[in-house]
């Protein structure tokens, strides 16, 4: 089984409302640098495949057609770039795995290439790029580039990754580093090539300004969950975060992926498919339920509003409550729309609907959907089901409360894993980088 723990640098991560849980440190521990540190020591302890940071370009601006909301209930933002965590944390792991969310929709591919290499080299080989396109506008009105529609944002992404691989895999030989004193030859030319690269988008002529890195490539993330994502996802990554609505409704989903994948030429089991879960768990049924009165108790719905709104690229508060939502035009994420044909697949949404479905707080119960939740015995249950039932090969967990909450993984969720033997009680020495350690197993 793979674990990753997703976070964010900034004071909520995911749940909005929770930086006020008696225990939390994330609101002002997220720009600390002894923070990050003390958390990447924490998952190296408990043998956690890697630290996942999520990130966003741009402020949520859509709920109201104001930030405002967004700033009030800290809705990522204020934030921090995690880039400039990972070497810190890198410096006192040696095994923990870490990756971090970048942009092809704003960041030039030469870039790209350059920031991994130099993440790869700081690590060690333990770096992944979780590849996004990025969804909001408001990026576009801060001046970081031109705002794309769904399909043109990944027909983007897949000249990107033509042009980053190219940089990576082509434009060095393994040896073209020779440190020659007596030649005064430090890297051979002949041995360093240009990638000529002219498409549609790009025009990079290369040649990479890094040497080959431990892994050259990073691992590929990617979570894209529309019918053009998951064939980007099918076509380029190598882990794949999905959020299934059921054990058993996710099996055929998953299924698709791994077909599409054989469809592209691709070894469909050399994809790791991750379940994406939020994770509540207590010692015992009494822990567990006064877990639930706290999440009931912290949730802020004007907070999830301003988040969802923005995911959507539409505004709630903008439209009678009896509206379907299939009839709202966007050229935001198709993620959400998808979700709600899940949930409810024969449902006519109306923003009403998705109003109290974002803005209401549930108690979170046991079997939910999606929602690892109960004691520790019965969230371990329920992970081995997602194991056996949907075919996932390991989970992407989504801490809840935030310090609580990744304690409780490390401290009572794994060791629990580890007595079942689903989880690994060391890494494997073998494993040096993190793409070892996911095709090994």
């Amino acid at each position: 089984m793979h674990i990753n723990v997703f976070t964010q640098c900034s004071p909520s991560p995911q749940f909005k409302g929770f930086w006020r849980h008696q225990a939390d440190r994330t609101a002002t521990g997220y720009r600390s640098l002894t923070y990050w540190v003390s958390l990447a020591r924490k998952l190296e302890l408990a043998c956690v495949d890697a630290l996942f940071f999520a990130d966003v370009h741009g402020v949520y601006d859509v709920y109201e057609g104001s930030w405002a909301p967004a700033v009030r209930h800290a809705v990522q933002i204020p934030s921090i770039d995690p880039v400039l965590v990972i070497p810190a944390a890198a410096a006192v792991t040696e095994h923990l795995g870490f990756a971090v969310t970048y942009s092809t929709t704003y960041h030039p591919p030469y870039e790209c290439a350059r920031l991994f290499s130099s993440l790869d080299h700081l690590t060690g080989g333990r770096i992944a790029w979780n590849i996004v396109t990025s969804y909001l506008s408001s990026a576009t009105l801060n001046g970081l580039g031109e705002y794309l529609d769904h399909d043109d944002r990944y027909d983007r992404a897949d000249e990107y990754l033509q042009v980053v691989r190219a940089l990576w895999e082509d434009s060095w030989d393994d040896d073209a580093v020779v440190r020659d004193p007596d030649s005064g030859t430090f890297t051979d030319p002949d041995r360093v090539r240009e990638i000529g690269h002219k498409g549609r988008w790009f025009e990079v002529r290369g040649p990479h300004q890094c040497e080959p890195s431990p892994q050259r490539t990073p691992v590929l993330y990617q979570a894209g969950a529309s019918a053009r994502g998951l064939t980007f996802a099918a076509q380029h990554a190598e882990v794949v975060f999905l959020t299934l609505p059921d054990p058993a409704g996710g099996a055929p989903q998953v299924a698709a992926l791994r077909r599409r994948a054989a469809e592209l030429g691709r070894d469909p089991r050399s994809i790791k498919i991750l379940q994406g879960s939020m994770v509540m768990v207590g010692e015992t049924r009494q822990e567990a339920r006064r877990r639930a009165e706290e999440y009931v108790k912290l949730w802020d719905g004007e907070g999830q509003l301003a988040k969802w709104c923005g995911w959507m690229d539409f505004d709630l508060a903008a439209f009678p409550g009896e509206t379907p939502v299939s009839e709202i035009a966007s050229k935001g994420s198709h993620s959400f729309v998808g979700f709600l044909k899940r949930l409810g697949p024969e449902r006519e949404w109306t923003v009403d609907d998705v109003r109290y479905l974002v803005s209401t707080a549930r108690r979170p119960r046991r079997n939910s959907p999606v929602t690892l939740f109960g004691t520790v015995e019965e969230v371990a249950d329920r992970m081995e089901e997602w194991q056996s039932v949907a075919g996932v090969d390991g989970f992407n967990l989504i801490p809840c409360p935030t310090t609580q909450g990744i304690d409780d993984i490390c401290d009572l969720l794994i060791p629990e894993l580890q007595r079942r033997g689903l989880f690994r009680t060391a890494y494997d020495p073998a494993q040096v980088t993190l793409r070892q350690r996911y095709t090994s197993s």
